[in-house]
């Protein structure tokens, strides 16, 4: 099931791709439907793309509840999952022959509607609470919704979780604390939040790589800047950055970056920003004729005025910051006052490393950790404004582990490689989103056990971004890159 609601989400990506060779000029109009009607463009985009087309050529049908049947219809077509044999649905109100029956087999098979009744109402209006589960499902962030906190509506107690994560991310609203689950759907409330989903997934995020090395495999598709990680924040007074790449491999990293056409950034880690720093970081961006600053902190405290200053200093530098998420750092960071000072404001997602039942669990960013970060920051009282000046930190390299010790990182290219030694097996974590492979213990040799991010672990965190508006992804670990999982960013 979940490898064809993968299939399913990249068509529907596929599908956005081509949202611009659609000329304005071809959009539908019905003659019910005003065209200062709050929803008249989303009707429009919906009839072009043909997910929802009107009642008749002419008519909308504007007001008119939107029936169980055709709702499956539509997200069958907005996410073009096919048809599928309706010859084994549970529901004993379905002929196999309805227009319909495909299109539900195929909803069916994807766990978007369920069996919990043996009657599947085609007839009936789809309610606003139903509406929303099946958004979240179709998906593919069903474990997000047993995470979340109370609803955001007071009137919401059946699917709870999932009209909290539909609402989150944007899809769906209410008015002065009112969801009204139980109501109908309407065919314009429908084509609004298909159409809000739509050109969210349609956006093109910025990307920009973050490497260590100039040797491996590299593939930087799209990317409009790399970052050079060369050394680190020390704190002192005296020398106040410590280099840890060498000169000779720092420009052959930059040679790499020239070749792709991408701006190049000096990257530059530390606990804390000093204000005795912030000249020497400034000279060493200026003086190395370097794009920008890509500056990762891993300390607590830091405050507003500093990253204002660097930024000062920096004058027409870029300067990107990489802080910890909410609620993983024992300080509060100023998170909406950052990301109105640097250029852009990247969260870092930090796992929980620990032995279940003597396994070592380590999963790479987990997605339940990425959701509560992205709500913490815009859902929050003193939200981030601009969702679209942030951007996620998402991670190419694996934790690995022999036995109960952590060995460090290892690159994608490095984990491609392990794939294919005789007795690995891969294993992929639904709650996490999280791939992992096992190596057998052999002799005296532990079990060794890998963390890591496959393609469609990447996928749910890029999505998941661009569900709520973040303009940007990071890439640690670039100089790893594989071309599968370059792909998928």
């Amino acid at each position: 099931m979940r490898k064809h609601m993968t299939r399913g989400i990249c068509a529907l990506l596929a599908a956005c791709a081509m949202l611009c060779a659609v000329p304005s000029a071809r959009a539908l109009r019905f003659k019910d439907v005003p065209g200062n009607h709050w929803a008249a463009a989303d009707i429009a985009l919906c009839a072009e793309r043909g997910f929802l087309n009107g009642i008749t050529p002419t008519e909308f049908g504007l007001g008119l509840p939107l029936s169980r049947a055709a709702f499956v219809v539509i997200l069958g077509r907005l996410f073009q999952w096919g048809g599928a044999d309706p010859a084994d649905l549970p529901y004993q109100d379905i002929s196999p022959s309805a227009w319909y029956a495909p299109a539900l087999a195929a909803a069916y098979r994807e766990g978007v509607v369920t069996n919990q009744s043996k009657l599947f109402r085609p007839d009936e209006p789809v309610t606003r609470g139903e509406f929303a589960a099946a958004l979240i499902r179709a998906l593919g962030y069903q474990s997000l919704a047993g995470i979340t906190e109370p609803s955001p509506f007071d009137d919401v107690t059946a699917n709870a979780g999932y009209v909290a994560v539909a609402h989150d991310m944007g899809l769906v609203n209410g008015n002065k604390g009112k969801f009204l689950p139980d109501n109908a759907t309407t065919r314009e409330q429908a084509a609004a939040i298909l159409a809000r989903l739509y050109r969210k997934l349609d956006a093109k995020p910025r990307k920009i790589g973050v490497i260590s090395h100039a040797a491996g495999l590299w593939n930087a598709p799209g990317m409009s800047a790399v970052a050079v990680r060369a050394g680190t924040l020390t704190g002192l007074q005296e020398n106040p950055i410590s280099y840890q790449a060498d000169g000779h491999n720092i420009e052959l990293m930059r040679e790499i970056v020239a070749d792709y056409g991408a701006q190049t950034l000096l990257c530059l880690s530390g606990g804390a920003l000093n204000w005795n720093a912030l000249n020497a970081i400034a000279d060493a961006v200026r003086g190395g004729n370097y794009d920008g600053l890509l500056l990762e902190l891993t300390g607590n405290a830091l405050e507003a005025a500093r990253v204002q200053s660097l930024k000062g200093l920096l004058r027409d530098k870029a300067l990107h910051l990489v802080v910890p998420a909410p609620a993983q750092t024992d300080d509060d960071y100023p998170y909406a006052l950052l990301s109105r000072f640097a250029d852009s404001l990247t969260i870092r997602i930090l796992g929980q490393s620990r032995l279940v039942n003597d396994f070592p669990t380590d999963p790479v960013e987990p997605l339940e950790e990425v959701y509560d970060a992205l709500r913490a920051l815009f859902r929050a009282s003193n939200p981030v404004a601009d969702a679209s000046k942030c951007a996620l930190l998402v991670s190419a390299s694996g934790s690995a582990w022999t036995g109960a010790v952590n060995t460090g990182l290892v690159s994608a290219a490095d984990i491609e490689q392990m794939l294919q030694y005789g007795g690995v097996q891969s294993h992929y974590s639904e709650r996490y989103a999280c791939a992992y492979l096992r190596r057998p213990a052999v002799d005296e040799h532990p079990e060794e056990v890998v963390w890591y991010l496959d393609a469609r672990s990447v996928a749910a965190r890029t999505r998941l971004a661009k569900l709520f508006g973040v303009g940007g992804i990071v890439i640690s670990g670039a100089d790893g890159l594989t071309e599968s999982l370059a792909q998928a960013f």
